[in-house]
């Protein structure tokens, strides 16, 4: 009892910083409806497989294990990421303690993790996004007790975490990649030549296997849906977005990361550590040439948040406390100021006006969308509403009809945002199905449509041409919904038109990506 409370003494900082976190997130966890994606994952976690067409296998296991003790409710998947979030931050706190970091270093760099939006935002969502932020920060917890222990086999560790990390989010590889480059170029480059590495290599390879054979499987679809992200998205990146976000998206902690980052640089205290500013450079550097997204730098930070913390402990102490207090008011103040952006604490109407002040103070940026364009809401929370909506019209109206129609009627959705939706909506599991030729819905969609009927949700200009009778039953009005207007419609008695069409369809996307399918 004694070691217990002797415990919860020493780690009283931390644990109350964790503990904020996941209150913070489970406040806020209803203000908004879930985004697109997590509808998405929340169907693959009732379709579990080695891969999808667009993500690895293990935000599905995960989540069907959660769903199952939880239930699928808002709250209970929203618990999911919050807890991660939660998580990290305990880590943080655990590093800087270990760094020997006291109580004010712990305050400073558990405060500027807490506000940063960058770290806020991800525990919001059901996302693989703030899982990678974990599996980040492990490898490099690792890294640290390799360097501290000076022993090869502390590497060993590497297995389970790059292997699930890559089992959640390829783009692990970018951190795994410049933590090796920086312990090549580095004085601790003695740590990697021994049989641990290999042994690390190849047990990883073994843990990721399953998820490489589906991908060979099936033509390898993580290529294809990088080159359509190259097209649709990151072309729409540009260099100064790309570096003005960096500072937006960890605004309240920006001194505290570039102290660390100056701190790990200059500073001889810690110069063994110095490979996690080397890390941090090349990964910004890896996605600035590869074209990746803003957010794929968001893990690399941590690292110097925790060094931030220990250099502004020391240039904080007497007779410099004054310099404490400036940056504590400073990053309260920023935080208050863009916790908005960060966490979904105002509804859309008051979010769209609050947005519309920072679009005249030059923060437009944190309303841009992958489009490259300015939005009245961030785009994760236009993706937060109207899908309720969406399923209630099309189910409602799936109960109108009469048995022996409804008895040969299929649902599909255009995208996999309202096909997931729908289908998570859907009121029993003896209600059809909702099929899709998008995204990870191509894998469970059949190749000939055997149905007299279709409730068919998409802005296709084709659908005149596929049924005899066709019938607009409804639209999404809801005024912030991203696909606003987004038509529900009912067809009946497909056309050959139809029929040929889908065998096209079908071929594009689960014939294409299978390499056993018939011609």
């Amino acid at each position: 009892m004694d070691k217990t409370k002797d415990w919860i003494r020493s780690n009283g900082i931390i644990l109350g910083y964790a503990l904020v976190k996941l209150l913070v997130h489970l406040l806020t966890a209803t203000s908004y409806g879930f985004q697109r994606d997590a509808y998405l994952y929340l169907a693959q976690s009732r379709h579990l497989d080695w891969g999808y067409f667009s993500t690895p296998p293990l935000l599905a296991f995960i989540t069907r294990i959660h769903t199952f003790i939880w239930g699928d409710s808002l709250l209970a998947v929203r618990l999911l990421p919050a807890l991660a979030g939660a998580v990290s931050i305990y880590i943080v706190g655990w590093l800087i303690r270990e760094l020997k970091g006291g109580p004010r270093a712990q305050v400073i760099g558990l405060t500027a993790y807490l506000l940063s939006p960058a770290f806020l935002r991800p525990a919001v969502l059901l996302q693989p996004v703030i899982f990678n932020h974990l599996f980040w920060l492990l490898a490099a917890v690792i890294i640290f007790k390799m360097i501290r222990k000076q022993d090869p086999r502390t590497i060993l560790w590497m297995i389970p975490v790059l292997g699930l990390g890559w089992l959640n989010k390829y783009s692990i590889i970018f951190y795994g990649l410049a933590l090796i480059a920086a312990m090549l170029i580095s004085s601790h480059r003695k740590l990697l030549w021994s049989k641990a590495l290999l042994i690390t290599l190849a047990c990883g390879l073994l843990l990721i296997l399953p998820n490489l054979l589906w991908q060979h499987a099936h033509n390898w679809p993580v290529i294809s849906h990088m080159g359509e992200l190259q097209e649709s998205q990151l072309g729409n990146v540009l260099l100064k977005d790309f570096l003005l976000a960096q500072i937006f998206m960890h605004m309240p902690a920006l001194p505290v990361w570039l102290g660390g980052l100056i701190w790990l640089i200059f500073n001889r205290k810690h110069r063994e550590y110095r490979i996690f500013a080397w890390a941090f450079l090349i990964t910004l550097l890896l996605i600035i040439l590869l074209g990746g997204k803003f957010y794929y730098t968001i893990a690399a930070y941590t690292m110097l948040v925790v060094f931030g913390a220990l250099a502004w402990e020391q240039w904080t102490a007497p007779p410099r406390r004054f310099l404490l207090v400036m940056l504590m008011g400073m990053m309260l103040q920023i935080g208050l100021y863009v916790l908005p952006f960060s966490l979904p604490v105002y509804k859309p109407d008051r979010m769209v006006e609050y947005g519309q002040k920072q679009i005249k103070r030059g923060m437009d940026v944190m309303l841009k969308w992958e489009d490259g364009e300015v939005h009245e809401l961030p785009q994760d929370y236009a993706d937060m509403v109207g899908w309720d909506e969406l399923g209630k019209k099309v189910w409602d109206f799936y109960e109108l009809l009469p048995d022996s129609i409804r008895n040969r009627t299929w649902v599909y959705g255009e995208f996999y945002g309202c096909a997931a939706a729908m289908d998570y909506y859907r009121p029993d599991p003896s209600y059809p199905e909702v099929f899709s030729f998008n995204d990870a819905f191509m894998e469970w969609i059949p190749r000939k449509p055997d149905m007299d009927h279709l409730i068919y949700v998409g802005y296709t200009d084709r659908i005149e041409l596929y049924f005899q009778e066709l019938v607009l039953v409804g639209e999404v009005e809801h005024p912030h919904f991203r696909e606003r207007g987004l038509p529900i419609y009912f067809g009946s008695h497909p056309t050959g038109k139809f029929l040929l069409d889908w065998e096209e369809s079908w071929q594009d996307s689960k014939g294409r990506f299978s390499r056993q399918h018939e011609p």
